[in-house]
């Protein structure tokens, strides 16, 4: 396996493009030679303008070597770069020494860039994440254009803190006091969960940390750099990082790439920004391109612990390593994505004055008590990283709402100030708000576009509407038409499930099921008291 990160670089909007076949060099290959040419600048004219053309054009007849660029000035317009944050200081030294002082670098988390990335938002121009795997979590609304498959490289290694080195995962998987990071976003952790995959033994050794993962539990998921420390601090446990992060944080302690295979951080260079965007900055992102094949570049990745092309290895390092499957860390990505996604809804429920009717003729209990009962039992339940908001609904031409529905607690982390709490005070406090008739069409509808408007692309979206009867506001739309108004609200991008949840056999089903249908949604009756909690778990169980 080679040691030395992939350097191509794609035609990238026809701004940079590479001479040479895509894949990693191995070891005793040379440097590899610039791929700015000359002739690039014809295919450059096309994407970023006369202008643009000239500058770089200057740039390369005053200077055809990229691996010197202390001489040359760094041209463009300003641009922004996110990077990984192990990986931002260097690189913004690398763009400093290089004179390009237009390119500001951003220290970026992967989740950070992901959500605007899946919502056509707010983005950096480029985009330096740790490893390509994390774009599989998001559908882009504009898909990167990859300026280079690989700036440096890092594999995962097993780190232990008593001195002895653990050459496999089984003899980590073995240690009691085996450490691990959060897999939705650490590579290290991904590869602890791929190489348990199909064993046990070793799956049931992670559980304790998938349930602390999903609790939202602080410091339920410490940083690699974090974990090093523990271990320098105990001097014992096993943890698998990245190489780079043990050569940085823990050089001292015992380091070896797992026998079985292993993950490797691969930092690609993505342009994010739109190709309005990129031909406006075309010189900046020729310069950048230029600076990070420079020999320059190489040296200061490997200095700061990285594998690369051109600089010789790390030191200390772990030396060879074989690669784990790609298609398995894939698989493994999108499994824990699933299983650790959390619930972004609003909790929409009916106060109309039905609602204080009694469950069964002979009963004490309402059927708003048992709702609020279900429903406290969720907020209690569901892990801090959970997102609810509450609204309540009803019919009323006076009284508390003041309309056909008032948001009672906006929708946030239950892990926020005070969420749990307050949630769980206007929920005790509905009763007191029951009256009216049901406003189910309108309230429906303007439950779903403000879940779609505030669409969280790392969690599942829903509506959960609690009712138990049928539409009865003359002011408001038929049926038809809120299906219809729904479907017009939906985004493909921002997918939002409305859980229709009838209480009571009162409850309108077919209207429920027609918004669940045009929603992607379901929807559920608890004809018996007794079933309200039941379903509620259901519905949220829908993933």
């Amino acid at each position: 396996m080679s040691d030395r990160a992939d350097t191509s670089t794609s035609k990238a909007l026809a701004i940079i493009e590479s001479d040479e076949p895509t894949g990693p060099t191995g070891p005793g290959e040379p440097p590899r030679e610039p791929r700015l040419t000359r002739e690039t600048i014809g295919v450059i004219a096309g994407a970023a303008g006369v202008l643009a053309v000239c500058l770089i054009a200057t740039a390369l007849v005053s200077n055809g070597n990229a691996d010197s660029t202390a001489d040359r000035t760094c041209l463009g317009p300003e641009m922004t770069v996110a990077v990984a944050p192990e990986a931002a200081t260097a690189v913004g030294n690398i763009l400093e020494d290089a004179g390009c002082g237009q390119i500001e670098v951003e220290s970026a988390k992967a989740d950070q860039v992901l959500a605007p990335l899946a919502l056509d938002g707010d983005l950096p121009d480029v985009w330096i994440p740790d490893s390509s795997v994390w774009l599989d979590r998001v559908d882009p609304a504009v898909e990167p254009v990859t300026l280079r498959a690989s700036m440096a490289s890092s594999p995962v290694v097993l780190v232990s803190g008593d001195g002895l080195t653990r050459t496999s995962y089984a003899e980590a998987f073995a240690e009691d006091d085996l450490l691990m990071g959060d897999p939705q976003r650490m590579m290290s952790a991904l590869g602890t969960a791929v190489a348990s995959r199909g064993k046990p033994q070793s799956e049931a050794k992670l559980e304790p940390y998938a349930e602390r993962l999903a609790s939202g539990e602080e410091g339920a998921a410490p940083t690699d750099s974090g974990r090093l420390a523990e271990l320098q601090t105990v001097m014992g446990g096993v943890t698998a990082t990245s190489e780079q992060q043990w050569s940085t944080y823990a050089p001292a302690l015992k380091a070896s790439a797992p026998k079985e295979g292993t993950v490797v951080l691969d930092y690609p260079v993505l342009i994010t920004a739109d190709a309005s965007r990129r031909n406006s900055i075309a010189a900046s992102i020729t310069s950048f391109a230029r600076v990070l094949d420079s020999g320059a570049a190489d040296t200061a990745l490997t200095q700061a612990g990285f594998r690369t092309t051109g600089a010789g290895k790390p030191s200390p390092n772990v030396g060879a390593y074989t690669r784990v499957d790609s298609a398995a860390v894939a698989e493994t990505a999108s499994e824990w994505s699933a299983r650790l996604r959390p619930t972004r809804a609003i909790a929409v429920v009916d106060v109309s004055g039905s609602m204080a009717w009694p469950t069964a003729p002979d009963s004490a209990t309402t059927r708003l008590q048992l709702t609020q009962e279900a429903a406290s039992e969720a907020v209690g339940l569901l892990p801090g990283v959970a997102a609810i908001g509450l609204w309540a609904f009803s019919e009323k031409t006076e009284g508390t709402l003041g309309a056909d529905h008032k948001v009672l607690v906006p929708t946030r982390q239950l892990a926020s100030k005070n969420q749990r709490a307050q949630l769980t005070e206007e929920i005790a406090g509905l009763t007191a708000r029951t009256g009216g008739g049901t406003s189910l069409h309108d309230t429906a509808l303007a439950a779903y576009q403000a879940a779609v408007a505030s669409y969280d692309p790392l969690a599942s979206n829903d509506v959960l509407l609690f009712t138990d009867g049928t539409n009865d506001d003359p002011d408001s739309m038929d049926v038809a038409e809120l299906v219809r108004q729904l479907e017009a609200a939906s985004d493909p991008r921002r997918p939002v499930r409305v859980l229709g949840i009838g209480i009571t056999a009162d409850a309108d089903l077919g209207t429920l099921q027609a918004i669940a249908d045009a929603t992607g949604g379901a929807a559920y009756v608890a004809e018996r008291p007794e079933d309200v909690g039941t379903v509620l778990r259901e519905a949220l169980e829908q993933r």
